[in-house]
Order: C-alpha cells, then sequence, then structure tokens
C-alpha cells in the first residue's frame, strides 16, 4: 500500500505540487504563438486558455494542471496515455484502446470502457477540436507547446460537453518571420527482461514564405520493441511499436484584423504495443494452468511471457484537418469559426485464448470512426466591464465497428461445418450534435466577478447491427439483424461562478455547475444508454507569495452524478457490456504548489484525495465466486469507482546553473505516487492494484544559448512494477489479464536535441 502520511509529507516538505510553475523556465503556452496582450505576462507565470482566451493561471477560476511542453519530454511523456505522471487529478486507462487513444479519468471519474458505443467522461480537445473519440485524438508528442487538464464537468466552451473533466492538447503554431529547426531524439533501455528499447526521432522546420505568413512542419519516428516475449512461434505476430508520422500548418496574417491558420496531420502504426495481454491469475482448478505451465509461462503480477499461437497484429491510421479563421469586427468584437475533420482507421487481430492450444483460433476486430465538426463563436476582446462568447457548434460522426471470432475449442469440427463456435458482427452508428452556447463575465466590483455559462445540446444517436454465425453450432452472441434504432436527448447544462480578487495575485472562487454527456448504445445491442448528468460544487484558491516565487492553489469539490455509464463483464456470457449505473459521488481536494526558492531552482508538485464512490448501484455483475451474488448481480452501492485511487501525489525539484561561459548543467527528480485501485466495479479482488511510488531522475547539460542539450536519465528508478489494467478475459473463464505500460519498469536513456 502507499504510504499516504508519507506522501503528504513529501508533498508538503518539497513544496509539493505538479508542474504549475517552473517561474521563467516553464512558462505555460509557448508565447510566440500567443495574442500581443498575453506575451506581456510576468516572468513565473504560466498562460492557459481554459476559458477559451488567453489569461493568467491564477486569473482563471477554474482548477487547472498546465504543463509545458518541455516538461513532457523531460519525464518521457510522449503520448497522452503517460499525462498522469504530470497531473495528480487525471488517471489513465489503456484497456482495450492500446497507447491510441487512452481512457481518462478526473478525480476518480472516467468511462472505464473500451466500447466505442459512448462518450468519455472527460473530453479530448486538440487545438480547440473536441473530439468524439479518444482515437481520433492519437497524437505523438513531438511539437506540443502545452497540455492542459481542467477538473470538474467543462462544456460551455468546448464544443463537446465533458461531465467530468477535459483534457486539452496544444501544438505550437507558425512563427511568422522565423527560421528555426530543431532535431530531437531519445533512446532507453528498459528492465523487462526481454530485451525491450524505446526509440524515438523527430525533427520540427519553421519557415517564412512571405512576411505576413509562415509554415510549420513537423515528422517524427518511434520504434518500440515489445515488452512481452513470445515463447511458441509464431510468424505473423507483433508486439512492438512502430509509428511514422507528421503535421504541417500554414498561419497568415494578411493585416492586423485577419488570421487564417491550415493545419492536417497523420500517422500511421503497427504493432500491439501495450494493447497486448499476458496472463496474471489462473483459477487452480482450471485446465489450461497445467498447459501454461508447460509452455514454461508462470501467471503473476510480473509476468511478461505469453504463448499467442494465432496472428496477432494492429495497423491503424490517425489523421485530420482544420481551417481556423479569426477576424477582429472592430468595437471589442472578434468572430472565430473552426472547422475540423478527423479518422481513424484500424485492423487488429489477436489470440483470443492467449493459449499455445487451437481452442479459440482468431479474434479481429476493425474499426473505422470519423467526424466533422464546424464552431462559429463571437467573442469580445477582453478587458471591458462585460466580457463575453457566445457561438454554435456542430458535430457529425461515424463509427463503423466489426468482429470476427472463429475457434474448434481443441476438437476437431464435424465434416461440413467450418468452425465449432464462429461469430461475425457489424455495426454502425451515427452521431449527430448541434448546441448552442455562451458566457458572461460581469465585473460587479473592481475585485468581484459574476461569471455565468449556458449550453443548450441536442443529440442525436443511432445504431444498426447484424451478427451472423459462419455456420458454427455455437455462438457467443445471437444471430441477428436489427433494424436501425435512434433516440434523441435534449440537455441544458450550466455554470455560475463568483470570483473575488483579494489582491493580483491572490482570488478566491466558488462555482456550481451541471454538466452533461450524452446517449449512446451497448456495444452490439440496441440496448439504449441514457445520458449521463453531473452536478458540480467547487471553492477555490489561487494565490502567488514573494514576488510570484511561490505559487500555491487548491480546490475543495463536491460532484455527484446521475446514470453513470459503466462498463461491466458478465460471466455467464463472457462478454463486456456497457449500462447505466445509477448515481455516484466523489468529493475531496487538490493542492497545487511551486517555488523557486533561489534562482535556478524549481520545487513542484500536487496532491489530490478523491473519495469516488457508487451511492447506488444495484445491478452490477457478479465476479465468478462473489459472496453477495444474487441472481448474478450484486450490489455495487458504496464500492469505489474503477481506477480511482482515494490519494495520488507528486513531487518534483530540480536545479539548473551555469558551469562554464558557454555551458549550463542541471539535475532534476520527480516523484510520483498512488494508492490502491480496483479495475472493477465489483470490488473483484483478482484485478486489484496495490498502490505504487516511482522516482525518476536525470542529469542535463546543454550550451548557454540553447543551441544544443544532452541529457541521460532514469524513470522509475526502482523499478516498481505496476500495470495499466486487469481484466477477466472475455473468453476464457477463470483467467485474468493485465496490460504493461512502458512506465510499469525501470527504464535508463538518454536524449539529445540540437536547435538550428
Amino acid at each position: 500500500m502507499v504510504n499516504v502520511r508519507g506522501v503528504l509529507r513529501a508533498a508538503l516538505l518539497s513544496g509539493a505540487a505538479f508542474p504549475l510553475v517552473a517561474p521563467a523556465a516553464a512558462q505555460g503556452v509557448d508565447q510566440k504563438v500567443l495574442p500581443p496582450e498575453a506575451q506581456t505576462a510576468a516572468v513565473g507565470e504560466i498562460i492557459v486558455t481554459a476559458t477559451r482566451r488567453a489569461e493568467r493561471l491564477q486569473d482563471v477560476p477554474i482548477s487547472v494542471t498546465a504543463v509545458r511542453g518541455e516538461e513532457l519530454a523531460r519525464q518521457g511523456v510522449n503520448d497522452p496515455d503517460r499525462l498522469s505522471a504530470v497531473s495528480p487529478s487525471l488517471q489513465t486507462q489503456n484497456g482495450g484502446a492500446k497507447s491510441q487513444g487512452s481512457n481518462f479519468s478526473i478525480r476518480g471519474v472516467g468511462t472505464t470502457s473500451f466500447q466505442r458505443t459512448i462518450d468519455s467522461s472527460v473530453a479530448l480537445v486538440i487545438d480547440d477540436v473536441a473530439l468524439a473519440r479518444t482515437e481520433m485524438g492519437v497524437v505523438n508528442f513531438s511539437d506540443v507547446s502545452q497540455v492542459e487538464v481542467l477538473n470538474g464537468p467543462q462544456g460551455m466552451l468546448f464544443g463537446r460537453n465533458a461531465s467530468a473533466g477535459l483534457v486539452h492538447i496544444r501544438t505550437n503554431d507558425p512563427v511568422i518571420g522565423e527560421v528555426s529547426a530543431r532535431v530531437n531524439s531519445e533512446y532507453s533501455d528498459l528492465h523487462t527482461g526481454n530485451d525491450t528499447h524505446q526509440f524515438r526521432v523527430n525533427g520540427i522546420l519553421n519557415l517564412p514564405v512571405s512576411s505576413d505568413a509562415a509554415v510549420r512542419l513537423n515528422a517524427y519516428y518511434r520504434d518500440n520493441s515489445p515488452i512481452l516475449k513470445n515463447v511458441v512461434p509464431n510468424p505473423h505476430l507483433d508486439l512492438g511499436l512502430r509509428q511514422i508520422g507528421g503535421s504541417g500548418k500554414l498561419l497568415w496574417k494578411p493585416n492586423d484584423r485577419l488570421s487564417i491558420y491550415i493545419g492536417g496531420d497523420y500517422m500511421s502504426s503497427k504493432g500491439l504495443n501495450t494493447g497486448a495481454s499476458s496472463i496474471r491469475s489462473v483459477s487452480p482448478a482450471n485446465p489450461i494452468a497445467p498447459i501454461l505451465a508447460s509452455a514454461g509461462i508462470e501467471p503473476g503480477p510480473g509476468n511478461t511471457r505469453v504463448s499467442f499461437d494465432t496472428a496477432s497484429f494492429e495497423n491503424s491510421k490517425v489523421g485530420g484537418a482544420q481551417i481556423k479563421v479569426e477576424y477582429d469586427l472592430g468595437d471589442d468584437i472578434q468572430l472565430t469559426n473552426i472547422a475540423a475533420a478527423r479518422f481513424y482507421k484500424v485492423d487488429v487481430e489477436f489470440d483470443p485464448d492467449f493459449l499455445p492450444v487451437p481452442l479459440l483460433d482468431r479474434f479481429t476486430e476493425p474499426k473505422k470512426f470519423r467526424q466533422f465538426s464546424d464552431e462559429l463563436r463571437v467573442a469580445s476582446t477582453g478587458g471591458g466591464p462585460i466580457d463575453y462568447q457566445f457561438g454554435l457548434y456542430v458535430l457529425n460522426a461515424r463509427i463503423r465497428q466489426s468482429n470476427f471470432i472463429t475457434g474448434n475449442l481443441g476438437s476437431t469440427p464435424p465434416p461440413g461445418i467450418p468452425y465449432l463456435l464462429g461469430n461475425s458482427v457489424n455495426q454502425v452508428q451515427n452521431l449527430r450534435s448541434y448546441a448552442g452556447f455562451g458566457q458572461v463575465t460581469g465585473k460587479m466590483t473592481e475585485k468581484l466577478r459574476l461569471i455565468g455559462g449556458a449550453r443548450l445540446t441536442y443529440d442525436e444517436v443511432d445504431i444498426q447491427y447484424s451478427s451472423d454465425g459462419l455456420g458454427a453450432p455455437i455462438q457467443i452472441i445471437p444471430v441477428a439483424d436489427t433494424p436501425i434504432v435512434e433516440r434523441h436527448n435534449t440537455d441544458f447544462s450550466w455554470r455560475g461562478t463568483l470570483q473575488y480578487d483579494v489582491s493580483r495575485d491572490n482570488m478566491v472562487y466558488a462555482t456550481a455547475s451541471r454538466g452533461y454527456k450524452g446517449p449512446g448504445f451497448a456495444q452490439f445491442s440496441t440496448i439504449y444508454v441514457r445520458p449521463e448528468i453531473s452536478r458540480h460544487y467547487e471553492l477555490g484558491l489561487k494565490s502567488q507569495f514573494f514576488d510570484k516565487r511561490v505559487t500555491f492553489n487548491a480546490a475543495l469539490y463536491h460532484t455527484s452524478f446521475r446514470d453513470f455509464q459503466a462498463q461491466a463483464f458478465d460471466p455467464g456470457t463472457l462478454s463486456i457490456f456497457v449500462q447505466n449505473a445509477g448515481e455516484l459521488v466523489t468529493k475531496g481536494f487538490e493542492l497545487q504548489i511551486a517555488a523557486q526558492p533561489i534562482d535556478g531552482l524549481t520545487i513542484s508538485g500536487g496532491l489530490s484525495h478523491a473519495n469516488a464512490r457508487f451511492k447506488e448501484f444495484k445491478g452490477d455483475i457478479c465476479y465468478a465466486g462473489q459472496p453477495d451474488c444474487v441472481g448474478g448481480v450484486t450490489d455495487s452501492s458504496g464500492r469505489r469507482l474503477p481506477n480511482a485511487p482515494a490519494w495520488t501525489g507528486l513531487a518534483s525539484i530540480r536545479y539548473e546553473r551555469p558551469v562554464s561561459a558557454n555551458l549550463v548543467a542541471s539535475i532534476g527528480s520527480s516523484l510520483y505516487s498512488r494508492s490502491a485501485v480496483n479495475y472493477s466495479s465489483n470490488g473483484d479482488p483478482a484485478t486489484r492494484q496495490e498502490g505504487y511510488t516511482t522516482v525518476d531522475f536525470d542529469l542535463g547539460l546543454r550550451a548557454a544559448d540553447s543551441k544544443w542539450r544532452f541529457s541521460v536519465f532514469c524513470r522509475n528508478c526502482t523499478d516498481r512494477r505496476f500495470v495499466g489494467y486487469i481484466q477477466g478475459a472475455p473468453l476464457t473463464g477463470g483467467v485474468y489479464t493485465q496490460q504493461f505500460t512502458y512506465g510499469s519498469f525501470r527504464s535508463i536513456g538518454l536524449s539529445a536535441e540540437m536547435n538550428f
């Protein structure tokens, strides 16, 4: 278990918080991509866009974690799956989504489901574009300016609604008038026992194309060798990861009023990566136990050996384009329109029985997602007695998904029967969302502000699926050909905030809001899943002292959810499905502290406590052998939510100083700690992950003019083993599988960067 007292002590004594402020070295968004008024922010301040305008973090009455791109790179946060390492209130779950689109939870609440027939409780936004499914937001963090994590229900200003929180990833814009280039690379070895390594390299080029326009090009390559070792011959196995991709952007500002931005990105990815599972436990009486033993596999929390005897691979492509036009209408009014399209396509196949014998032979799951969105927004330019934003939003998305499974259950089928078990399932879902939104800030006095926002959303969802038995006598999903089922819902969500500026650097606020997450369907069915509604209350404090050398922010919150959309596993049908779980409550607090006691020394970190529990969930599915199981269901009321640690703490210390006229050396260390979680809502002891603490360390040397930089690092230096997900094997009763992340093992490596 995590020593909570030790976490608290480390957090408080070290000035604990997250990378909230690194005064001078880690300000917020790259100031060259911000409006002129934001570029005048004082040293030691972070600029965020949590309200869709550039503001000081200390002026925004929202609990926000903001982490600059350089800090992400230093801590090895190269994709969304690792973001929990820098934000104490944020957790990620890889699950069936692999590294390509993590499921997020904030303050203990998230959509812990890899079914893509429902929205995520925590929205993902990239460069102001909200995504219908997280897979469409896969990015390699090669040119990221800043990541902002907005804690608590959001939805007034970011296109899509978010009932639990929002993650906004901002990439760097082109810089007009600048010629620059950057190349950086990183290599590391992992202590998996399987000769695992990670390698990545990327290059960025910024070029002016005229006096009022510039382009920015980015290309990257990533090669990760497998974490797991397959112990049986299999020429059709790909357990590693190779990614290649890039982006191109054009920024044109023909005059002081008009700005046109055009951008596009694309990535191709191959390999199962961390989506491949190893066997964690097998019930003693299960007949597959001796089969695993004969293959040299010992199930357990540290098991990195697998025995896949059929094709196992994943090939995916993701990308998109957007056009953003901003025009200053004069008289303190700015018009903005953002039109964007994104897509995600994947072909995945893996061994569904995890065994070196032909029980179940093949499981494939091709998916195709696409979306188009457009947002029109009118806003004041800020600074007046009344600031406002109003807008219209439309989203059209289609999700296609298929499954194909066959198996002979270790036997030979009779003549004329191709398989003993077979299923082919096809599903198409359409999502259309329309919304009008607005937010107004009124300065009641010099120190008192009243902020009110509202959003009217109309959602339409429809689904059609068909299944075929492929001529097999056994099917997991009954043969069916359903007609299109359509449902719609209208929702009114709102937010009200009272903000009082005690002084320029000290502010308190109180917020009440109603969040919303749209309806959907249970996968491979027409069972309707009702919208998820949250009610949220928060008190917050933001303060800076000693000429901004010390920052202390705190938030106290209480959020209740009605009709929470939860995932469950049914051991009777060996299926995973989504249902409305009734009510839940999350309540707790967050502390964020950062300090620069002397020049060159930065201490930062964070502490989060979240008591996230089901208030009412009487229809949860039992796990095998559950003592309080009645009729196949259990009452999970009072149980903690899946993947919801009670305590999470971060601490970081970094010191940088010149060692000569041309050289600057740095040394840094960071700590991440969280308490135990269960990955199942029913409290299954087999899906419990104990608490753990990891420690990172790095030592760097750079040129005084930042033309080059080298560093050596150690991540998870104590080799504290943990997993990113545990679940019952859907097709093999009595077996539990686990998925490691690359952070689950000690890694030692070298990084380098050159700037031209």
